[in-house]
């Protein structure tokens, strides 16, 4: 290396607890770490499948055994081999219950196991066809990473992760950064980028400052050289600043919506769920709380999205009469504190949030606008294990969730009756017998691995999720990015979220 190293200093908007991609799920960690992982196939944006750390793939008739022919001149960023058993490591590590993954484990669908049939080709069999299963390889979560090193690290793997990217894991400075250097080695790039070897950048920097302003103020000082999820109010006076740009990068999938619990009372009843819907003015809480930055959704998922159904912007127009009638008609009538009662019990939703993500603004925006209707919200603001626990339990009434994803095929993670279990993201909690089409719907797509195939009934499982009110979508997830002019080259994933450094460069 001569002279000054080209460092990309960017500032982040929180610390995570781990990077190990197979353990945890904090989007931004992966965001940070995407550079160092490599997958076994990449998406993109039109639904295809490009060859990855697989140079080629076959799929067997019944879509049960996926057999992958592995690159033979990749190594890991400890120096071991990546082989056959790598992938059998990695793949196996994230399924098993004992390890406790938040995302990878269900991400696999139903894998049973993988096979060794030579030290570079496996077979991954499945216990039925999962039109997921290639969508879930072309992201980060399920990245091999090395053997040797998850042995060798044991639990400090988890702060400590090994895989084969443009970039190696250099270190994390607890409250302060965490660092990526580049990979001198590396030679396998995929083809969604254009630069084929080392990355031009020599190291990339993470700094942690969560708070908004000091992260935009970090920006116009010059502490850092781009910020991820800049403050929507702040967008408009970066972009009148010299030598900066702002681009908001829409994130394709689940968009943020208020996912409406069918098992807990009151919002057990679908004329409670519509009555919601109605009387939320969701144009106005995306203009009030992200400068209208932020695009507003309308269905389950962004219209960024692949298989994106745009009849459902026709369904629940902001109605405050019609919010009214139908509690009337549930009984629940307005008394003298002018909140809804029935049988002596006062109309009240519980409402989780995170204190990040503009959660704490979307509760009390919530809270205001149903009051407008008789109903009371309670707004827990907790940390990010009882969030979670709460949406997989069911202890809510309404709770914000959102997912990324490259198409409609994630609708099958998140309202699919199998995942309203204790461990699942089905947050609606809807059972197999409530709206069963849905289920219908999502299971004959199972074995739909082209778009032309499954993008049709995706459309109509979006129509059937709005009508029964599963869900109030809020808006588009976004990743407001602002950064120096002298930074060029930001690409991100078929999903929109994650960066991939590889062709990104900076000028002095």
């Amino acid at each position: 290396m001569t002279g000054s190293p080209r460092r990309l200093r960017i500032g982040v908007h929180y610390e995570p607890s781990n990077i190990d991609p197979h353990l945890g799920a904090a989007e931004l960690a992966l965001q940070m770490t995407n550079g160092i992982f490599d997958t076994l196939v990449n998406k993109t944006v039109e639904g295809d499948y490009l060859p990855g750390l697989a140079d080629s793939f076959s799929i067997s008739d019944d879509q049960c055994r996926y057999t992958f022919s592995l690159r033979r001149d990749v190594r890991f960023h400890d120096g071991t081999p990546f082989d056959a058993q790598a992938v059998q490591a990695s793949l196996d590590r994230a399924h098993d219950p004992a390890n406790r993954s938040q995302l990878s484990g269900a991400l696999l669908g139903p894998y049973r196991q993988t096979n060794i049939l030579d030290a570079h080709t496996v077979e991954i069999i499945l216990d039925q066809p999962y039109a997921l299963f290639l969508d879930a390889l072309s992201q980060g979560w399920l990245a091999p990473v090395s053997p040797a090193s998850i042995h060798g690290l044991g639990p400090d793997f988890c702060r400590h992760p090994v895989g084969t990217g443009p970039f190696r894991f250099e270190r994390w400075d607890a409250g302060n950064c965490l660092v990526i250097t580049r990979n001198d080695d590396y030679a396998w790039a995929p083809a969604l980028v254009e630069n084929r070897g080392p990355a031009h950048l020599d190291e990339i920097v993470f700094r942690f400052i969560p708070d908004d302003g000091a992260r935009t103020e970090a920006l116009l000082t010059g502490e850092v050289d781009a910020i991820f999820a800049a403050n929507p109010a702040d967008a408009a006076a970066l972009r009148n600043q010299p030598g900066l740009s702002v681009v908001c990068w829409p994130i394709r999938g689940v968009p943020v919506s208020l996912m409406m619990n069918t098992k807990r009372a009151p919002t057990d009843n679908i004329h409670v769920r519509q009555a919601i819907s109605y009387a939320l003015d969701v144009d106005s809480l995306v203009t009030e709380i992200f400068s209208g930055e932020f695009t507003r959704a309308y269905g389950p998922v962004s219209q960024y999205t692949l298989g994106y159904e745009p009849r459902v912007e026709k369904l629940y127009h902001h109605d405050i009469e019609k919010a009214r009638t139908l509690l009337d008609g549930e009984g629940w009538l307005t008394g003298p504190d002018q909140f809804r009662h029935k049988d002596g019990r006062l109309l009240e939703v519980v409402i989780y949030v995170l204190p990040v993500n503009f959660y704490p603004e979307i509760g009390a925006y919530v809270k205001r606008q149903l009051a407008k209707v008789g109903i009371a919200v309670k707004v827990e603001l907790c940390d990010a294990r009882t969030w979670i626990r709460a949406g997989m339990d069911g202890a809510h009434n309404l709770i914000p969730q959102g997912k990324y994803a490259s198409s409609s095929q994630l609708l099958s993670f998140v309202y699919h009756s199998r995942q309203s279990g204790q461990n699942g993201y089905g947050w609606s909690k809807r059972g197999a017998s409530d709206f069963p089409v849905i289920d219908e719907l999502i299971d004959s797509a199972e074995t739909c691995i082209k778009p032309e195939d499954y993008v049709p009934i995706f459309k109509q499982v979006q129509m059937e999720v709005m009508e029964a009110a599963l869900c109030i979508p809020v808006h588009c997830n976004t990743n407001i990015v602002s950064h120096k002019n002298s930074v060029t080259g930001f690409r991100f994933d078929a999903i929109g979220a994650y960066p991939l450094f590889h062709d990104t460069t900076i000028t002095p």
